[in-house]
């Protein structure tokens, strides 16, 4: 079987200074009839996917930022001709051709991986290729989703099928386009009478304006309604123990007063399950549910432990960081640090030479505050 070999070269400089765009990975398609196995990170500080039918994992990340993705070919959403020119059963190579990098990607399972382009546009793939394309999140939390960087090519300045845009009002989408049909949800579905697996969503939402109700043209959902490769994304994709040993070498690290880098913990042979740059350069990296890690020019500026990050997943896991744990009483957080600590009964903030900590509570059964939530940024 031929297999398509993704290289995917990391930039080693570094810019002084940051402009808002999307990280730089620049890809490179070749033709490889014997290659299968998959190579994280070689010798040359290069990342290399292997594609046998399907992505295993999402592209790697630098702190880097690439100007220059592709001009859009287009602006039209089309049942026949796809979204910006990208239509559904494309090859991820396609994907990357005409859409350009993605900011965000999300291993959903063995076989599903969810990319998205600023937080207006989302991509999701199975076993390589391309089955729906949307304006719609339904995978990410707002937690993760508020870090992503914006792609400024993807506003509302899109039209379906060349007749439809962003905030046109429901009677004139009916007098455009009628041919569809209203969906309970309140959507309006449009399809190929060829292909009844896919379709065209309008998203209508309820919008006021000066105190009057206007139901709205607000996105579009395109491609196979059928979503059942989905269905197995709650299995997590890594391992419990990969979550614990991370956080586990984060502290070990720290104990002995070191620096910890993106290429380091790659070099560990830790998989995250999302990756993604902020509007500012940083890298994201998520392990489990519930650990992420900000990179800030290759090296560990802030570590987070919350409840759940992804939106079809167990929401909390037990967890340790140092000193403090899932369930820890604020009163034994409070003895640890005595008057260092600042804050209210559900939050508390802690100042170290090296470090802040954020702290966040919740009441237990018994009444008692208990840690749930932490941040810490790393000086």
């Amino acid at each position: 079987m031929k297999t398509q070999l993704i290289i995917c070269t990391i930039l080693g400089a570094l810019l002084l200074q940051i402009p808002s765009a999307v990280g730089q990975t620049k890809y490179k398609i070749v033709d490889n009839d014997e290659k299968i196995e998959k190579v994280i990170n070689n010798k040359n500080n290069e990342t290399m996917l292997v594609i046998q039918d399907e992505v295993r994992f999402s592209i790697s990340r630098s702190p880097s930022i690439n100007t220059s993705q592709p001009a859009l070919q287009n602006n039209s959403i089309s049942l026949k001709n796809g979204v910006f020119g990208l239509a559904i059963d494309a090859s991820t190579a396609t994907m990357l051709d005409i859409l350009g990098i993605p900011t965000s990607t999300y291993k959903a399972n063995d076989d599903t991986i969810l990319y998205s382009y600023g937080r207006n546009l989302w991509v999701t793939t199975h076993q390589g290729l391309v089955k729906k394309i949307t304006t719609e999140n339904h995978w990410v939390s707002a937690t993760l989703t508020n870090l992503i960087a914006f792609d400024n090519r993807f506003n509302s300045e899109w039209l379906i099928e060349d007749k439809v845009g962003y905030e046109h009002d429901r009677a004139l989408l009916v007098e455009k386009l009628p041919k569809g049909t209203f969906l309970k949800n309140g959507r309006y579905r449009l399809s190929l009478s060829e292909d009844q697996s896919v379709h065209l969503d309008v998203v209508i939402d309820l919008k006021i304006f000066d105190g009057e109700k206007e139901w709205l043209v607000n996105g579009f959902e395109y491609g196979y309604t059928d979503t059942s490769f989905l269905d197995s994304s709650h299995v997590a994709s890594e391992n419990t123990s990969a979550y614990s040993d991370v956080i586990a070498f984060v502290d070990s690290k720290r104990i002995a007063g070191e620096e910890v880098s993106l290429d380091e913990l790659n070099k560990q042979g830790y998989l995250p399950i999302f990756d993604a740059y902020t509007d500012n350069g940083d890298v994201i990296q998520v392990y489990g549910n519930n650990l992420v890690l900000n990179f800030t020019y290759g090296d560990l500026s802030k570590l987070s432990v919350y409840e759940g990050v992804f939106r079809n997943k167990q929401q909390s896991a037990d967890w340790k960081f140092g000193k403090h744990y899932t369930g820890q009483p604020s009163s034994e957080i409070k003895a640890l640090y005595g008057d260092d600590v600042m804050g209210y009964d559900d939050y508390l903030q802690v100042f170290l030479d090296d470090a802040k900590y954020d702290l966040y509570l919740v009441e237990n059964d018994s009444g008692a505050m208990t840690l749930v939530e932490l941040e810490m940024e790393f000086f």
